[in-house]
């Protein structure tokens, strides 16, 4: 459970590691991935991405940029180019006729609140109005141990933007909020205290996750989350709902052009996984080195 929500906490949902030349032995998996076949007159490209990393881990080599190129259009999970959607997403998470400190008791919470200030050196009663996901983001974006923190969809947003592409979304906000509110509140505050009272677990788990990752294997790192904590009702909730949701606007976005889409790579693996849920449609989905 606490790995779950942390990975999930990382929103907007990766490391490049270079590589030396197209013509090395295809491989068999990549975070990479090229759509083609079904009358489509050029390929479009889908990317797994690890939503928070170290800046010096995190690297877009040329033929990774390349790709991002040759589309015509660019899709994130959300849309990042939307300059209201931090505000959109505060409005909407925040708590109604409840607070935190209620919902954790006075025990619980002077225990809480002690530990996620000395994790993320601020006061837990600023998140008190918000839903737990809120501080659990800034638990998630602590768990990377380095000052010059990156997302790397913002870097993706940044090339498309030079390349005048246009930035879309696979989904809203409130489909996001959904996934997330179909676990009861609950047991929502639960993941959070021990996601707090238990923080050297969760960082052992993170360094090993992204590890993992670096590994460039988009089955691997869908494997490693659910072994460790994840669930059926999690993963239909954030993982399989959303991937059938976002089905319908890739087949219509290839149709209409060349497109590259980034997603949380925790997605793109498993047998209702977006690679999967893709070659069903009768596309064809080619791991391609980077």
């Amino acid at each position: 459970m606490l790995l779950r929500k942390l990975f999930y906490s990382l929103c907007t949902v990766a490391l490049f590691i270079p590589r030396s030349s197209e013509a090395q032995k295809p491989p068999v998996s990549s975070l990479l991935w090229k759509i083609s076949g079904k009358g489509l007159q050029q390929p479009s490209y889908i990317f797994g991405t690890f939503h928070i990393m170290c800046k010096s881990d995190f690297t877009i080599s040329p033929a990774l940029e390349a790709k991002i190129k040759t589309a015509k259009q660019f899709y994130g999970e959300l849309d990042m180019d939307d300059p209201g959607m931090q505000m959109t997403l505060m409005t909407k998470m925040r708590l109604q006729e409840t607070s935190l400190a209620k919902l954790l008791g006075d025990e619980d919470y002077k225990a809480v609140s002690d530990s996620f200030k000395s994790i993320t050196g601020m006061p837990l009663q600023l998140f008190n109005q918000f839903s737990p996901f809120m501080p659990m983001s800034l638990l998630a974006i602590s768990s990377i141990k380095c000052a010059d923190r990156i997302q790397p969809e913002t870097e993706f947003v940044t090339i498309a933007k030079n390349n005048q592409l246009p930035i879309l979304g696979l989904e809203t906000i409130d489909d996001q909020l959904k996934a997330i509110n179909a676990q009861p509140l609950d047991s929502q505050v639960l993941a959070f205290k021990q996601t707090v009272l238990k923080y050297d677990s969760v960082q052992q788990m993170m360094v090993k996750m992204i590890q993992v990752y670096k590994q460039n294997n988009a089955e691997k790192i869908y494997r490693f989350i659910m072994d460790n904590g994840g669930t059926n009702d999690f993963e239909t909730a954030m993982l399989v709902v959303r991937n059938k949701k976002w089905i319908p606007v890739i087949k219509n976005a290839v149709m209409d052009k060349p497109s590259f889409f980034a997603v949380g790579a925790g997605h793109l693996g498993g047998k209702q996984g977006v690679i999967a849920l893709l070659k069903k449609e009768g596309y064809t989905l080619t791991p391609v080195l980077y």
